[in-house]
């Protein structure tokens, strides 16, 4: 291993994972992390993802997990180690090189161009496995339709209008299926559409349940929903609805054209898609996001279906005819360990256990 030190002491926390304060970003650091089997720690950066005053021991640091916006801390961090550890970053590393990382996961969203450090998922890590969960027994299933209300983000507007036919889709959903409606509100979910989803439910047979910390009934509905409604906002709650492996229907919502972006579609409908491609590479140019894309790819190829008006019962009966091997998380794992250094640190680990 060239040289590392393998005692006990310096072991203690191989992998580090810097924590951005976002609980969705921080659960999938920690499911790659699980999946390589080391021991790791997690590191609050500072406010707006600096690094923090002072870092704690880098002696026994191998591998750096970052999201996001943690990725310009993370190449901080590495600069004060005396042993270069990897640098793994999930989603679009903003304004660093592309060579400057050992290995890039961009998200399915996320607008990211190929490279040899690149390695694309087909689903955010929210509600992966290893292995794969496999599909429960129907019976299990009993909870009825779930609607998973995310809320307004820098791509999508979700007002009183789009909310309220979200709850007609839904409860027409519900009734095609003979089951009963729950509605769980995100950590994102605005105060104002609580009210709104509680004017509408006057007189409804649905019950909203508002999200709170710490609180299991999310996980509860996942493992017993007979379906899913999820808002297209939320790209790792409609993974772990998927995952769940009963059908999930995307709710669609109006996109926001930032000034960035119309430039972005405007380069690439001139033809200078490889120059920008050539530029974020370089970390001149920040990359944006495509949900659109990736959520016309997954209607197409079956895997969910869009809310729509107009669906006839038999439409709102819908089951997908197989469900997509999840494969993410096992292509993930094998490519971080055949990274230089980590495997001899797997099999040390492992003797020491």
């Amino acid at each position: 291993m060239g040289g590392y030190d393998l005692s006990p002491s310096v072991l203690s926390a191989p992998v580090w994972i810097l924590e951005t304060g976002r609980p969705g970003e921080q659960a999938q650091c920690q499911i790659l992390a699980q999946a390589l089997g080391l021991p790791f720690i997690t590191v609050p950066l500072g406010p707006n993802f600096s690094p923090p005053d002072q870092w704690p021991e880098t002696a026994g640091l191998r591998l750096i997990l970052s999201f996001g916006n943690a990725v310009q801390a993370a190449c901080a961090l590495r600069a004060t180690c005396a042993v270069r550890p990897l640098l793994v970053h999930i989603g679009r590393p903003s304004h660093i090189p592309a060579k400057d990382l050992d290995l890039i996961i961009p998200l399915p969203q996320d607008d990211y161009p190929p490279g040899p450090n690149v390695l694309r998922v087909a689903w955010p890590f929210n509600g992966a496995f290893l292995p794969p969960q496999h599909e429960e027994a129907q019976e299990l299933r009993h909870a009825g339709t779930i609607v998973l209300y995310g809320g307004p983000s820098r791509q999508f507007r979700m007002g009183r209008a789009e909310t309220e036919r979200l709850l007609v889709f839904a409860h027409a959903l519900a009734q095609a299926n003979q089951e009963p409606l729950h509605i769980i509100t995100s950590p994102r979910t605005p105060p104002e559409a609580v009210q709104w989803m509680q004017h509408w439910m006057t007189g409804e047979t649905a019950a909203l349940h508002l999200f709170r910390p710490g609180e299991t009934l999310f996980t509860h509905f996942l493992n017993t929903g007979n379906r899913f409604v999820v808002t297209a906002d939320s790209a790792s709650m409609l993974a772990e609805a998927w995952r769940a492996r009963a059908p999930v229907w995307l709710f669609p919502l109006p996109q926001k054209q930032s000034f960035m972006s119309r430039l972005q579609q405007g380069a690439d409908q001139m033809g200078l898609r490889p120059l920008r491609s050539w530029l974020i590479r370089r970390g001149l140019l920040g990359s944006g996001s495509r949900f659109a894309c990736w959520h016309r790819t997954l209607i197409q190829s079956g895997v969910i279906r869009l809310a729509r008006p107009a669906l006839t019962e038999q439409d709102l009966r819908w089951r997908p005819v197989h469900h997509q091997a999840d494969t993410d998380l096992v292509r993930c794992q094998e490519r971080l360990l055949a990274l230089p250094g980590l495997l001899p640190l797997t099999a040390t680990t492992r003797e020491q256990s």
